[in-house]
C-alpha cells in the first residue's frame, strides 16, 4: 500500500469517526482496570452515574477475559475492549445508568440518530422494552472529576438532592431535559447471544450537552417478558456498548421521487423490521418541521400471484403511513398507494433486481 492511499484511508477513517458527538463512545478510555463490580463511574472518562446506582464496567485486563465471562452472563465487546452493564428492571423501583457527555451542543432545529448496541445477560429473569434516552443541559448528579453532588445532598446545589437508587423522574428534574423513548417495533430487547441495535431519531432544541441512557419508567409503568420460568429475584440487566449520536442533513426536495433504502419487512408480510425505524424517523421529523404533505408508494417483484402482489404493496405503504400517523403526523397529510408489480425500476430477470423493485417510495408535496 502506498503512503498516499494509506493516509487517505486514514483520513476517511477519522472523517467517519468525527460525526459521532459522543465523547468515550466505547467506554476506552478509563483511569482503572476493573478488578471489582461497579468502577464505571468517576473512571470511565467523560461518562458517570446520574443516581446512587453502581453501573459497572467490565474490561479485560492483563491476561483475563473478564469482558467475556461476568456475574451475570457471557459476553464480548460489540467494538473495543471494554463495555458497561446496568440494571434497568429491579425490586424496589431499582435503576442503573450511564450518563455521556457531548463534544459540542446539539444545534436547535437539527436531527440527530442517537444509535446503542445492548444484549440482555443471561441471568435477567425479565426483558423489557422502553429503553430511552434523556438529554439535559447540564450533568445530573455528579462529576466524573470532581466531588459528586449526590454525596453531599445538603450543599448549596439542591437540584439534585432528591436522587437516590431508584428510577430517575425527569418531570422531577429542575435542569431543562428532553426523554425520548417509544415503543419498539421488535417485541422486547432479549437477545442474550448477539448485541441488539437500538436507534432513535432526535430533533435538538439546542441546550442539549449530556445525555443518559436506561429505563426512566417505574416498575409499575415498565413493559416486561419473562425469560425464565423460575427465579428468585426479578432483575433485567443489560450489557451496553458503542454509543453515537450524529447529525442527519435532511435533503429532501419537493416533489421528487424517493425510495427508502432500509425500510424493510417480514417476508410477504407487511410488517416493519426494527431496522426500518431510524430512516422512517427521518422522514417524520422532517415533515414534523414544515406544511408538506407526503404520498406512500408500495410496489413487489413479479413473483406470485399479481393480486397478491398489489394487496401486499398497498399494506406495506400503509404500514409505512401508519407508522408516521403514530409517531405523530396528521391522517390527513398522507395518502398510500400499492401498484404491486405494475411498475418495475428494472427487469426481474434476477433475484438482485427482483430485490430492487421489492420496494417502497415517498414524495413530498406541497
Amino acid at each position: 500500500m502506498t503512503k498516499f492511499l494509506f493516509f487517505l484511508l486514514l483520513l476517511t477513517f477519522q472523517l467517519a469517526v468525527s460525526q459521532n458527538l459522543v465523547r468515550n463512545p466505547s467506554f476506552e478510555d478509563f483511569e482503572k482496570c476493573p478488578w471489582k463490580l461497579g468502577m464505571f463511574n468517576s473512571n470511565v472518562n467523560y461518562w458517570s452515574c446520574p443516581n446512587h446506582g453502581s453501573t459497572d464496567f467490565f474490561r479485560a485486563c492483563g491476561n483475563t477475559n473478564e469482558t467475556n465471562q461476568n456475574y451475570n452472563g457471557e459476553q464480548t465487546p460489540f467494538l473495543g475492549d471494554a463495555y458497561a452493564g446496568m440494571y434497568c428492571y429491579a425490586e424496589d423501583d431499582y435503576r442503573e445508568y450511564i450518563q455521556g457527555e457531548l463534544k459540542e451542543k446539539l444545534q436547535a432545529t437539527e436531527t440527530y440518530t442517537i444509535q446503542f448496541y445492548i444484549s440482555l445477560a443471561e441471568k435477567s429473569s425479565f426483558s423489557i422494552k422502553n429503553m430511552a434516552v434523556l438529554f439535559t443541559d447540564e450533568r445530573i448528579g455528579a462529576s466524573t472529576k470532581s466531588a459528586s453532588i449526590l454525596n453531599s445532598p445538603k450543599g448549596s446545589n439542591q437540584k439534585f438532592g432528591n436522587l437516590s437508587k431508584k428510577f430517575i423522574n425527569p418531570e422531577a428534574l429542575k435542569i431543562q431535559n428532553s426523554l425520548i423513548q417509544k415503543d419498539t417495533l421488535i417485541p422486547f430487547y432479549n437477545d442474550t447471544k448477539e448485541w441488539m441495535q437500538v436507534t432513535f431519531t432526535y430533533q435538538a432544541t439546542g441546550y442539549e450537552q449530556f445525555f443518559t441512557i436506561g429505563n426512566f419508567k417505574a416498575n409499575q409503568e415498565t413493559a416486561i417478558n419473562q425469560e425464565k420460568p423460575e427465579f428468585k429475584h426479578p432483575f433485567t440487566y443489560y450489557y451496553i456498548d458503542a454509543i453515537s449520536i450524529e447529525l442527519i442533513k435532511n435533503t429532501y426536495e419537493t416533489n421528487t421521487l424517493y425510495t427508502f433504502k432500509n425500510v424493510l419487512f417480514e417476508f410477504d408480510k407487511a410488517n416493519l423490521l426494527e431496522e426500518s425505524v431510524e430512516e422512517l424517523d427521518k422522514l417524520y421529523l422532517h415533515l414534523k418541521g414544515n406544511h408538506l404533505n407526503v404520498e406512500i408508494y408500495g410496489h413487489t417483484d413479479t413473483v406470485g400471484i399479481e393480486l397478491h402482489n398489489e394487496k401486499l404493496s398497498e399494506k406495506r405503504a400503509k404500514a409505512v403511513s401508519d407508522y408516521l400517523i403514530k409517531s405523530g403526523l396528521e391522517a390527513s397529510r398522507i395518502q398510500w398507494f400499492g401498484y404491486g408489480s405494475s411498475k418495475p425500476i428494472v427487469d426481474n430477470t434476477s433475484e438482485e433486481n427482483r430485490a430492487l423493485n421489492r420496494r417502497v417510495e415517498f414524495k413530498l408535496i406541497k
